[in-house]
């Protein structure tokens, strides 16, 4: 009987067992996004499947051709696509280097509870070729 009061007071006042993390409404409460990322690694290699540093990369949003990503890759081969300046939907990814041209690789964005958007895949690997 002692701890019954100070337990009833505990349920009441602090809501101690209430229901986990649910809004009052019913919903849930959002999830923490601190991982969220609005740019994703492209990797270009060349024919021996080495980096190709200095690559030039093009990414373009398939639906609206104005919405439009440059840039080089880095001495891994890597250059980040900002999601941010693409918008969502299929984006169509390609590189060149030297003279030569990838494979077309292809990234979808699609909304995302947390912010912006989310893509598949994670990544991408772009080989030149002859």
């Amino acid at each position: 009987m002692r701890l019954a009061l100070p337990f009833l007071a505990c349920v009441l006042v602090a809501g101690c067992l209430g229901p986990g993390n649910l809004e009052a409404d019913g919903g849930h409460i959002r999830v923490n996004c601190d991982t969220f990322s609005t740019s994703w690694p492209v990797q270009v290699v060349d024919l021996a499947g080495m980096p190709a540093a200095g690559a030039d990369v093009t990414a373009i949003n398939d639906a609206d051709l104005s919405l439009k990503v440059t840039g080089k890759t880095d001495a891994q081969g890597v250059y980040r696509v900002d999601g941010s300046k693409l918008g969502l939907g299929a984006v169509t990814v390609k590189a060149t280097f030297n003279g030569l041209n990838t494979n077309v690789g292809r990234f979808t964005f699609a909304p995302s509870e947390c912010a912006g958007s989310i893509v598949e895949p994670r990544d991408l690997r772009l080989q030149l070729q002859r």
